[in-house]
């Protein structure tokens, strides 16, 4: 009998639920989900695992969305409590005002900042929280030091790019795409450069916490 194909999607996705759900693992992180908050959305969800973990009431709305339509499918496999829809954060598929709470969990990083919050900003209720978790400078920097290590030039190159990405959204609210190859996004944040990116979306009550992880949480004004 053959063995089963491994897949690297799934075994990712699930080792991320796993971690979701230890609450002694050193990459756990859930975003503070308030009682009051009846519909919920997560942004680069992956299989759904930060919703899985959260253990939402069975009253609460739980989305999520994300453009890797593999993750989507083995999240459909492990839940039936979430809705998946195959979507980026620069183009939400819902209505104005429909999320009482919009997390993210390290996969704001790599999208268009500015447009990503001004969507977010759009589909939650006034009064509505959002959560963000986020990469700091020093995570390009530790990129780089693989790299250079490496002797891989390209290697140096991309965390470079995403250095500048970081003080172009610091300085002038904007982010630049990857010129080589596959066109994306990413970037590194700081926190001064996430608290005005934030107060131009219409946010207010700004945290930015920078201990064992970089988070950012505000309401909609």
């Amino acid at each position: 009998m053959r063995a089963p194909a491994f897949d690297p999607t799934a075994e990712y996705h699930l080792n991320e639920l796993r971690i979701a759900q230890d609450a002694s693992a050193p990459g756990h992180l859930l975003p503070p989900i308030p009682a009051t908050c009846k519909a919920v959305l997560d942004i680069g969800c992956g299989a759904g695992q930060t919703l899985i973990a959260s253990s939402l009431s069975t009253g609460v709305l739980a989305c999520g969305v994300d453009p890797d339509a593999r993750a989507l499918s083995l999240g459909r496999s492990l839940t039936d409590r979430v809705n998946f829809a195959s979507a980026t954060g620069e183009y939400l598929p819902f209505s104005d005002g429909s999320f009482d709470m919009v997390f993210s969990r390290v996969a704001l990083p790599y999208m268009d900042i500015p447009a990503a919050l001004a969507e977010i900003s759009r589909v939650l209720r006034p009064g509505g929280h959002l959560w963000l978790s986020l990469h700091p400078p020093a995570f390009a920097f530790r990129t780089m030091g693989h790299a250079i290590r490496a002797g891989s030039l390209r290697g140096v190159v991309f965390p470079v790019y995403t250095l500048v990405n970081a003080l172009s959204l610091h300085l002038a609210n904007r982010q630049l795409l990857w010129p080589f190859g596959r066109r994306r996004y990413e970037s590194v944040q700081t926190a001064a450069g996430m608290n005005r990116a934030l107060q131009r979306a219409r946010f207010k009550d700004i945290r930015i916490q920078r201990n064992r992880f970089f988070v950012a949480s505000a309401r909609r004004t």
